[in-house]
């Protein structure tokens, strides 16, 4: 069945409609949708109808899936992440975890650390010669229990070898401070923001719908010299964040 007055298949303008009530903040987490019959009564359409335009719901991470208290609205709290403070400051703490307590959210992160034959995109961001090794440090960061972001860092090896950045524990202080301890302190940062679909690792680590799209955020951070020390890889979930900036002329 097509909507005569969009062309679109019913599902999908259904669909749209209650994703933007749900976007808006008229309906929150937990909230329940009218039943099934309910709803094909309202649009005056079949239940098949109503059905794939759950589905298409569910697959875009807007409904909660598996419960027995019926169809209910899957909405995360979102968090603003300001990231023109991430490098600015000699606070000599974690500006994310400090971002995130401000808002009244609880932060931990999951790390490990890995030496990496880096492909060809930490090669040429890092500016690396041929069979140098990169050491990425990769931590799934949560807020009260939840998964809310993925972050790989990469660094060259020979650069960090020896250093607090190869050990797989929380640097509280922030790993731009053991670089500027070591002589590479980072001092200008590139940014690239995208969106697209989520991959296998982001949807099992994140617990996210395989339609949702996640926002990725790299940051190429270089010394006064011009020398790149870190290339950073951020993916969040495009539900749970609010990127801000903040730009003086």
């Amino acid at each position: 069945m097509t909507s005569p007055a969009t062309g679109q298949p019913a599902y999908v303008r259904i669909a749209a409609e209650w994703a933007e009530r749900i976007d808006s903040g008229n309906l929150r987490h937990g909230d329940q949708l009218p039943t099934r019959d309910e709803l094909a009564e309202q649009y005056g359409v079949s239940k098949t109808v109503i059905r794939d335009a759950l589905g298409l719901l569910h697959q875009d991470g807007y409904l909660e899936s598996g419960t027995r208290r019926g169809t209910r609205v899957y909405r995360l709290r979102r968090f603003e992440l300001p990231m023109y403070v991430l490098e600015a400051d000699d606070r000599g703490r974690d500006a994310f975890e400090d971002a995130v307590k401000a808002q009244g959210g609880s932060p931990y992160q999951h790390i490990r650390v890995e030496t990496v034959a880096p492909n060809p995109q930490i090669v040429e961001a890092l500016n690396l010669e041929a069979g140098e090794l990169a050491t990425v440090r990769r931590r799934l960061r949560t807020i009260d229990g939840v998964p809310y972001c993925i972050v790989d860092s990469y660094f060259p090896h020979a650069l960090v070898r020896g250093t607090a950045i190869e050990n797989p524990e929380n640097i509280q202080r922030g790993g731009r401070h053991v670089l500027r301890e070591n002589g590479m302190e980072m001092v200008r940062h590139h940014d690239t923001i995208r969106s697209r679909r989520p991959h296998a690792r982001e949807i099992s680590e994140l617990g996210i719908s395989a339609g949702l799209p996640i926002i990725r955020h790299d940051r190429l951070s270089r010394t006064a010299e011009g020398k790149p020390v870190r290339f950073m890889m951020s993916v969040f979930p495009s539900d749970r964040w609010e990127i801000t900036y903040e730009v003086e002329r």
